[in-house]
């Protein structure tokens, strides 16, 4: 193997491909890199068999060849290469590679036992704006969660119907949907597709534009992203029917600006206790609803902001985390605040925006 090519476009299909690859793996070649030199092309594939990726990037190939790298230390010395190009070589068991002011030379692994990627047919499928499905995603994954307990709560889930992709994510505390405009294809039942690999997805989406086309079967997920072919394995399991705890009326709905409302968490935040408790007291008579935190070891902090109340007076407590975690993907200037009582859920949405909400459970301490 011997081929020559351009530094920064190997240093990003580099840096992507170790993402996917095993940090601590039972077998070595999931630690690894593998890279094809063929026809005009490099190739680059990583797994760690949960989720895949195959990135090709165009080389002057004067030898081809396969080897598999490690991925650390190639992605180490890769992303401090200079030089408009970088080239590669395989000399005996040794992978050299060098750019105009730096060498090294990395041992490499047997890659006979290299898993090879599954391909989804076509004859499931759907299409997004490349930009919407990623937004979607940033959305809602970090409600899921991170216990091994229930793996069907390590997910995102994906549905489609009434002419809308909808994405969810839950830990049992705090609750999130988003919908986007389905671009093309019909019905889709649930996926639930694992949280780590739905955000790798979304790295992978936000360095793109235009359209891609999702290829999904009972067990597989993928898409071709540019040049980046990405593939993930589905959970098999049961998503909660979250619609169910979805309150259909309120006793108490706010709406307040953004700003103030994120500024005054952050604020707050420094007097919370290591619940990271808040309370939120409602006041229509004041037109205002007042933040507390409270720790012994620190003090106290009351905040009041403005706002737009309509029904009863209210007072209830939440995770000030859970709280200002709503607000990252809410991005109009107004939030809609709507709660039926103590001991009962928060919905938080965009004020004008209907395509997201937020579920919030309240602290009964």
């Amino acid at each position: 193997m011997r081929f020559e090519t351009s530094t920064d476009q190997f240093a990003a299909a580099v840096a992507t491909a170790a993402r996917f690859s095993e940090r601590r793996p039972n077998l070595p070649v999931l630690g690894s890199i593998l890279i094809v030199a063929e026809s005009g092309r490099l190739l680059l594939r990583a797994t760690n068999l949960e989720c895949g990726v195959e990135i090709t990037t165009p080389a002057k190939i004067v030898e081809q060849g396969i080897v598999a790298v490690p991925a650390g230390v190639l992605s180490g010395f890769v992303a401090n290469a200079k030089g408009r190009s970088i080239s590669g070589s395989l000399v005996g068991e040794v992978f050299k590679v060098e750019t105009e002011r730096a060498s090294a030379t990395i041992k490499t692994i047997p890659n006979e036992d290299f898993p090879i990627l599954p391909r989804v047919s076509a004859e499931r499928s759907f299409t997004e704006k490349t930009h919407d499905f990623a937004k979607a995603i940033r959305s809602v994954v970090y409600c899921a969660s991170t216990s091994a307990v229930k793996p069907e709560l390590q997910s995102v889930l994906l549905y489609a119907e009434g002419g809308k992709l909808a994405m969810v994510a839950t830990d049992s505390f705090r609750l999130a949907e988003k919908t986007i405009p389905l671009r093309s294809g019909e019905s889709v039942s649930q996926l639930l597709l694992p949280a780590r690999n739905a955000s790798e997805l979304m790295r992978i989406l936000d360095a793109a534009s235009g359209e891609i086309e999702i290829y999904y079967n009972d067990n597989q997920l993928s898409t071709q992203v540019e040049n980046v072919y990405y593939t993930s394995r589905l959970i098999d399991g049961a998503f909660p029917n979250y619609r169910q705890i979805l309150p259909k009326s309120f006793m108490t709905e706010a709406v307040v600006l953004r700003e103030d409302l994120s500024s005054a968490l952050k604020s707050l935040s420094i007097f919370a206790d290591k619940f990271s408790q808040i309370s939120l007291t409602f006041s229509p008579e004041k037109k205002a609803i007042l933040l507390t935190s409270r720790n012994p070891d620190v003090g106290e902090q009351i905040s009041t902001i403005r706002a737009t109340l309509s029904g009863e007076e209210l007072t209830m407590s939440f995770n000030s985390r859970y709280v200002a975690d709503s607000l990252q993907a809410i991005s109009g200037e107004s939030v809609r605040l709507q709660a039926n009582g103590p001991g009962k859920p928060m919905l938080i949405r965009d004020a004008v925006d209907e395509s997201y909400l937020y579920l919030a459970m309240p602290m009964n301490r």
